[in-house]
């Protein structure tokens, strides 16, 4: 009986050894898996909080899979990392990127935050000085970061002698530019902040461009100070009434008007104001043409109105204004003189929404911001 016994637990120790060499060498496998070499496991799917036209998700060995803007998928892998398998059909980029070629003015305050501005070798739009970034027109100065013309005729030949790592292009840009850089073998990756309906989604394209940076870190952190700003802008505005705001600017016979779906029409109820345009295409970002005579229909009784230059001609006071488009003089806003206009350093401020949108307050509710210095706009005189 002894013998027998001692029989069945050799047995049974001897399963159990056998069961937990298998196990190890099952983990072993697993973990040879997870360093990289034959699969690559989804590890999470990042989630905007308010951005929707862009996504990532974040892979195994630091490899990050985005989809930009034209809903194009790119690989971000670390640049001693190894493509993983599975995505044959899919480009790599290298990270973090050190030669960039800027195709937007916007795209520039997007890096803003990052400070990594020794990557950007190229812009388009401006030349030297032409900018608001000292950062940028330091560069430009020294001949570290080249101009290379103006979106409508690129040198190209210039832009292939800089070897740029990638191109970041806005998206009405890319029928225009996407087959040239495609022939030049440029990587490109398609921004499109500018169609977001929150304006904390816009800078939340901080966060996109940080990708490329290994930055995310910084991103986040920005992003939370811009929240809580606009959390207490709101805070301060609870229980009063709204101004009511219009904004566009004549141009080429029509009035450019945001469409109450922008980042733009969604910054006015944030700062107190109700846009008279809030339901011109409510679920759509951008901007839309409207005649002279619908603006003024909408416009009349507006308590403020927000002119947003789009060009560096811009009016020096409220005559000039009217000259432009002689239906605004009988605006309420006109007549009374609150009318503001954007400076000139606006378009490269997008990584500063939350200060406009404070700005916006202050403008439309002067009594409970009577500290606050408005920096994004200036009052026109009459």
């Amino acid at each position: 009986m002894k013998k027998y016994m001692k029989k069945c637990l050799s047995i049974f120790i001897l399963g159990v050894l056998t069961f937990s060499l298998v196990a190890c060498g099952e983990k072993k496998d697993d973990a040879k898996n997870t360093n990289g070499s034959k699969q690559v496991t989804k590890e999470a799917k990042s989630e905007n909080k308010y951005a929707n036209k862009f996504s990532v998700e974040y892979l195994d060995n630091n490899v990050k899979l985005v989809t930009d803007g034209a809903d194009r998928k790119v690989l971000l892998v670390p640049k001693e990392g190894k493509k993983p398998e599975g995505y044959d059909n899919v480009p790599v980029i290298r990270t973090p990127i050190d030669n960039v070629l800027l195709c937007s003015t916007m795209q520039t305050s997007l890096i803003k935050p990052l400070d990594v501005y020794d990557s950007i070798k190229c812009v388009t739009k401006y030349n030297v000085n032409e900018g608001h970034i000292d950062e940028i027109n330091k560069r430009m100065q020294k001949g570290d970061i080249t101009y290379v013309g103006k979106i409508k005729a690129l040198d190209y030949e210039l832009i292939k002698s800089k070897k740029p790592e990638v191109a970041f292009i806005i998206s009405v840009d890319v029928p225009k530019l996407a087959p040239k850089f495609d022939e030049l073998g440029i990587p490109y990756i398609v921004e499109s902040s500018s169609l977001e309906n929150h304006p904390l989604g816009r800078m939340e394209w901080i966060k996109f461009m940080s990708l490329f940076y290994n930055k995310e870190d910084i991103a986040d952190k920005h992003l939370k100070m811009a929240e809580e700003t606009i959390t207490n802008v709101n805070n301060k505005l609870k229980g009063k009434n709204k101004a009511l705001v219009t904004a566009g600017v004549a141009h080429k016979g029509k009035f450019s008007v945001r469409r109450g779906g922008s980042y733009q029409g969604n910054m006015y109820p944030l700062a107190g104001g109700e846009y008279v345009f809030k339901n011109l295409d409510s679920k759509k970002g951008g901007a839309a043409s409207i005649s002279f005579e619908d603006f003024y229909a909408k416009s009349v009784n507006a308590d403020i109105y927000i002119y947003e230059a789009m060009t560096s001609s811009r009016p020096k006071t409220i005559k000039d204004v009217i000259a432009e488009a002689p239906v605004t003089e009988k605006m309420k806003a006109v007549k009374s003189g609150q009318v503001w206009i954007t400076q000139p350093w606006w378009s490269q401020s997008v990584d500063k929404l939350h200060e406009i949108i404070e700005d916006l307050a202050a403008i439309c509710h002067p009594e409970e911001f009577k500290d606050h210095k408005i920096q994004h706009y200036h009052k026109l005189e009459k």
